[in-house]
């Protein structure tokens, strides 16, 4: 064990630091100095500054009081203790942390073995259960249970239903939501404890990460017997060992391989298009599909994809996003999915999908609903768009949906070929004079008004301003500019020119 970590766990004792690069030095035992002693290279000694024998080697750690003046000036690795401090009590403290050290290494290599034994994920568990000699519960991100003890827990009816249904109870779900379970959890970077406020339960939670991605959750509960300070550690490293585990499981090759690869690859290249040998290829592969279809590409801006990544990342997905089929394509994972109905809020409203996103720095984009497979790669480009356009202006997004930037795709095909300001309503730039002299908020009254047309109080709402207000502002607007706003045509061309503005495109004649 080394000498800072028994130093951590000696805080009450106000030991002082040693040199730091003694700090790392691999301690075995600390013995009580006597003027017998036979010194060990892989000791420490507590004593009397007076009981220091002539022969005690300089670069020993010594942790001594000070109960006389000797000079101290040729020791390199002494620590002066507080005098009131006890010397046996201090040795019967360091005595129990490397006992518990000692055991805390013995369940390790138990775990260890059970890893190597290769039976699986379960037999793990079983044997942490048995060394925690609390009930240990293993989910993956979406909340489906891994692995958990064999044992019932009676206590706990609601834990039993899960054993059962295979998943977390929505609940329970709640409650650690509410809690703030999980973000406590991370920022804690270490094991973490909590007490269930309902049923007073006590939980050491930890994450298990494959490749920098949240995989999984392991937790304890304190049922038969407190925890110690061991239990966090041993926490610690069976999250370790459940990675190396996952990593080893069919999951993790899941999508290689398979013939809708290839089928998507074609399409999103184009090298496949006819509608006909499309519908016999899908018919071949039994892969019925909707006819509300969506794409929806992933990537990682922080160090891109890599294989292993890449099946985690998809794998956890799969889960959440209906009847789906995935590929990695020019660098993205592009999923294909076959939806119940046109609309998208099952996908970009669920929790679980934006929070895996946000957690593990992931930005996704989709794009519209459509029924025809050959217009994949069509499709694909619209979220190539959506993630390029969303990425410049709601940059802390995680899920990017096509339709929602769509005037301002518009808006950047025009600006390569003309001068984009020519498609602007003139009255625009006319209103951010008047607002820039008057120190009016004329434009952005307009532009909510524009948004909920029907809607005034939902403007009103939005601009933090009475609905009196609203009115009086866009009947100063109609009078000032001769603009009339009961026009649909002139409404879509001034709304275009909002979102043109968004680009930051001169639009100045």
């Amino acid at each position: 064990m080394n000498l800072q970590k028994i130093i951590r766990k000696l805080s009450d004792c106000c030991l002082a630091w040693p040199e730091e690069a003694l700090q790392t030095k691999e301690i075995n035992e600390f013995a009580i100095l006597r003027p017998c002693s036979v010194f060990k290279t892989d000791s420490a000694y507590l004593g009397k500054l007076s009981d220091i024998p002539r022969d005690f080697p300089t670069d020993t750690p010594l942790f001594c009081i000070q109960d006389c003046d000797a000079s101290v000036d040729s020791y390199t690795c002494l620590t002066l203790l507080p005098n009131e401090l006890d010397l046996l009590d201090l040795s019967e403290k360091i005595s129990t942390i490397l006992a518990h050290e000692n055991r805390l290494i013995e369940h390790m290599h138990t775990l260890i073995s059970a890893l190597n034994s290769n039976k699986g994920l379960q037999h793990m568990t079983n044997e942490a259960t048995r060394i925690f000699g609390n009930p240990v519960i293993i989910v993956d991100a979406g909340y489906k249970l891994l692995a958990m003890c064999q044992a019932p827990i009676p206590s706990r009816p609601d834990i039993e239903q899960q054993r059962h249904l295979g998943y977390v109870l929505d609940r329970n779900i709640q409650s650690m939501k509410k809690s703030n379970l999980y973000e406590r959890t991370r920022m804690a970077l270490f094991p973490y404890y909590s007490r269930d406020p309902e049923t007073k339960n006590g939980w050491i939670t930890a994450f298990v990460y494959v490749h920098g991605i949240e995989f999984a959750q392991v937790s304890v509960m304190e049922l038969d017997r407190e925890f110690t300070d061991i239990d966090f550690e041993l926490v610690k490293f069976l999250c370790e060992l459940v990675s190396v585990e996952l990593q080893k499981s069919d999951f993790y090759k899941s999508n290689q391989g398979m013939v809708h690869s290839f089928l998507l690859t074609e399409l999103l290249t184009g090298d496949l298009y006819d509608a006909n040998v499309i519908a016999m290829r899908l018919a071949h592969m039994e892969w019925p599909l909707s006819s509300n279809l969506r794409v929806l590409t992933l990537i990682d801006q922080n160090n891109g994809f890599f294989e292993g990544k890449v099946q985690l990342v998809a794998q956890h997905l799969s889960q959440f996003l209906p009847n789906n089929r995935w590929i990695v394509f020019q660098g993205r994972i592009v999923f294909l999915i076959s939806l119940t109905d046109s609309t998208h809020e099952i996908i970009t409203k669920e929790e679980r999908i934006l929070e895996f996103l946000q957690v593990n720095s992931l930005t996704a984009s989709m794009s519209d609903s459509f029924s025809q497979l050959n217009f994949l790669r069509k499709y694909y480009k619209q979220c190539l768009a959506a993630i390029d356009l969303g990425l410049q202006l709601d940059f802390n997004k995680s899920i990017y949906v096509y339709e929602d930037y769509l005037c301002e795709h518009i808006g950047k095909i025009i600006s390569e070929h003309h001068d984009l300001a020519d498609f602007c309503h003139p009255v625009i730039q006319k209103l951010i004079a008047y607002d820039h002299t008057h120190k009016t908020s004329l434009l952005p009254t307009l532009e909510a008004y524009l948004q909920y047309v029907d809607t005034p109080a939902l403007a009103a709402k939005a601009l933090f301003i009475h609905r009196n207000t609203l009115f009086y502002r866009i009947n100063r607007i109609r009078e000032l500019f001769q603009l009339d706003l009961s026009n649909g045509d002139i409404r879509l061309k001034l709304q275009l020119t909002f979102h043109f503005l968004n680009l930051k495109y001169e639009v100045h004649k």
